[in-house]
């Protein structure tokens, strides 16, 4: 079994206080993953227009506690208060976690915008978006980055074929089954897709059949397959904070049913692109989501 621990950055509160306890937890585990963290403003509070775009954004917030679970202080950032850097607030942090071993790609850069306005923005504000976020990320780490996930699993054809003009190693935007090289009205780009197989903890908290954190755990190992690569998208937010104590338990578990963990770039390197299928990407809904995001859709059939 192959699990690869995709680590979601979105907040200033996230890279601040979760990151560093996630990285001491998985280093004393010694756990592969590989943190995606997004480079500019969090303007988090922003997201609360989400109520009246997004059907089911509501019981969301109610259901995973979001208010004390992110507090006051990003709840209300970019509105009431103003927005504070994530990345450049703490550079340090970012570098150390390269230093110990861990992936680090980029997140965006403005994740609520990116999320909520990507359809509104054009392709210049696409590209400003993309540049902003991989320039700070080499302010930071002094090269380039070679890999992108999409904010809120969010694309469009615009952004798919800015991210492959990059040349990356790869990319991770979308909800799918299988790694796989996107179609954009009929081109096969070159950049693979490695896409998130599993659904994150904000999706399965508050079923019914999941009361506690050992039904959670079960959940999860239930999912995981013996033959393809796991791709388990976390956040320091979450799990990184008040998820931590199970998220510990739950790589605990993994590694007790003989799990090898990854980083995504490890992955992406035995990946031979010419025979990765070409897919559509769709949008969808997901149980326990508000709102759409992008997924690997029907393989491509050339005319």
């Amino acid at each position: 079994m192959e699990v690869a621990l995709k680590i979601d950055v979105d907040t200033h509160q996230g890279l601040e206080l979760g990151v560093p306890r996630l990285a001491s937890m998985l280093e004393s585990e010694d756990v592969a993953a590989s943190f995606y963290v997004a480079m500019g403003p969090d303007n988090s509070g922003r997201a609360i227009l989400r109520v009246f775009r997004n059907r089911g954004f509501l019981s969301k917030m109610f259901r995973t506690k979001a208010v004390s679970m992110y507090g006051a202080r990003t709840i209300l950032s970019g509105t009431i208060l103003p927005s504070r850097p994530i990345a450049l607030s703490f550079p340090g942090i970012i570098r150390d976690l390269k230093t110990r071993g861990f992936e680090v790609g980029v997140h965006g850069y403005d994740h609520v915008r990116w999320q909520d306005h990507l359809d509104d923005i054009g392709d210049a504000g696409i590209r400003n978006e993309l540049g902003d976020a991989f320039e700070a990320y080499r302010a930071i780490i002094g090269e380039a980055s070679r890999s992108f996930a999409a904010p809120g699993w969010r694309t469009n054809n615009a952004a798919l074929v800015a991210l492959d003009a990059m040349g990356l190693e790869y990319r991770s935007d979308t909800r799918g089954v299988a790694p796989y090289r996107c179609v954009v009205e009929g081109r096969v780009l070159a950049t693979p897709e490695i896409p998130t197989t599993l659904p994150t903890l904000d999706e399965v908290m508050g079923r019914r059949e999941l009361p506690d954190d050992s039904a959670v755990r079960d959940f999860y190992l239930g999912l995981c397959k013996s033959d393809a690569l796991n791709v388990h998208t976390i956040h320091a937010e979450t799990e990184g904070m008040g998820q931590l104590e199970s998220f510990t338990a739950l790589v605990r578990a993994l590694k007790q049913r003989g799990a090898t963990f990854v980083r995504l770039r490890d992955a992406a390197s035995r990946l031979n692109r010419a025979e990765l299928p070409a897919c559509e990407v769709i949008r969808t809904t997901l149980p326990g989501r508000a709102g759409w995001i992008s997924a690997q859709g029907p393989a491509h059939t050339a005319e």
